[in-house]
């Protein structure tokens, strides 16, 4: 009977720690308001950077899960411009080739064209 309760006990533990991490990695995410740029002016293909653009969307779909503690930390943490620039590459392939990232594709047509952009113009932070 005692071995039946910690299994139960573990098992319980587990379904917590499941929910938590799905949870955080959520489509509720999607619901956020688009980053706009400091000042207002538009972001396009044409002057899309990691300061008016890529910073904040990643802030606002990523973090979530790819910050310290994070359910997704231990593939990738993002922290600043040199760790996303250090993983272009990655990135990349994970949200617009294979579209795994983020979870529940809660990116829109217009975030993946300007993140593209932004990966077409070598990544510039400004």
């Amino acid at each position: 009977m005692k071995i039946m309760k910690k299994k139960s006990f573990y098992v319980l533990i587990t379904l917590i720690t499941t929910i938590g991490i799905l949870h955080s990695c959520s489509k509720d995410q999607a619901a956020e308001p688009e980053p706009q740029p400091p000042g207002g002016n538009e972001v396009t293909a044409e002057n899309v950077s990691y300061n008016n653009f890529t910073g904040a969307l990643l802030q606002t779909k990523c973090s979530g899960c790819h910050s310290s503690g994070g359910g997704g930390s231990s593939k990738w943490t993002f922290s600043d411009y040199a760790s996303v620039k250090d993983n272009g590459v990655r990135i990349n392939n994970v949200v617009l080739v294979t579209g795994t990232m983020p979870i529940g594709g809660s990116l829109t047509a217009n975030e993946k064209a300007l993140l593209k952009a932004w990966f077409d113009r070598n990544m510039p932070e400004q």
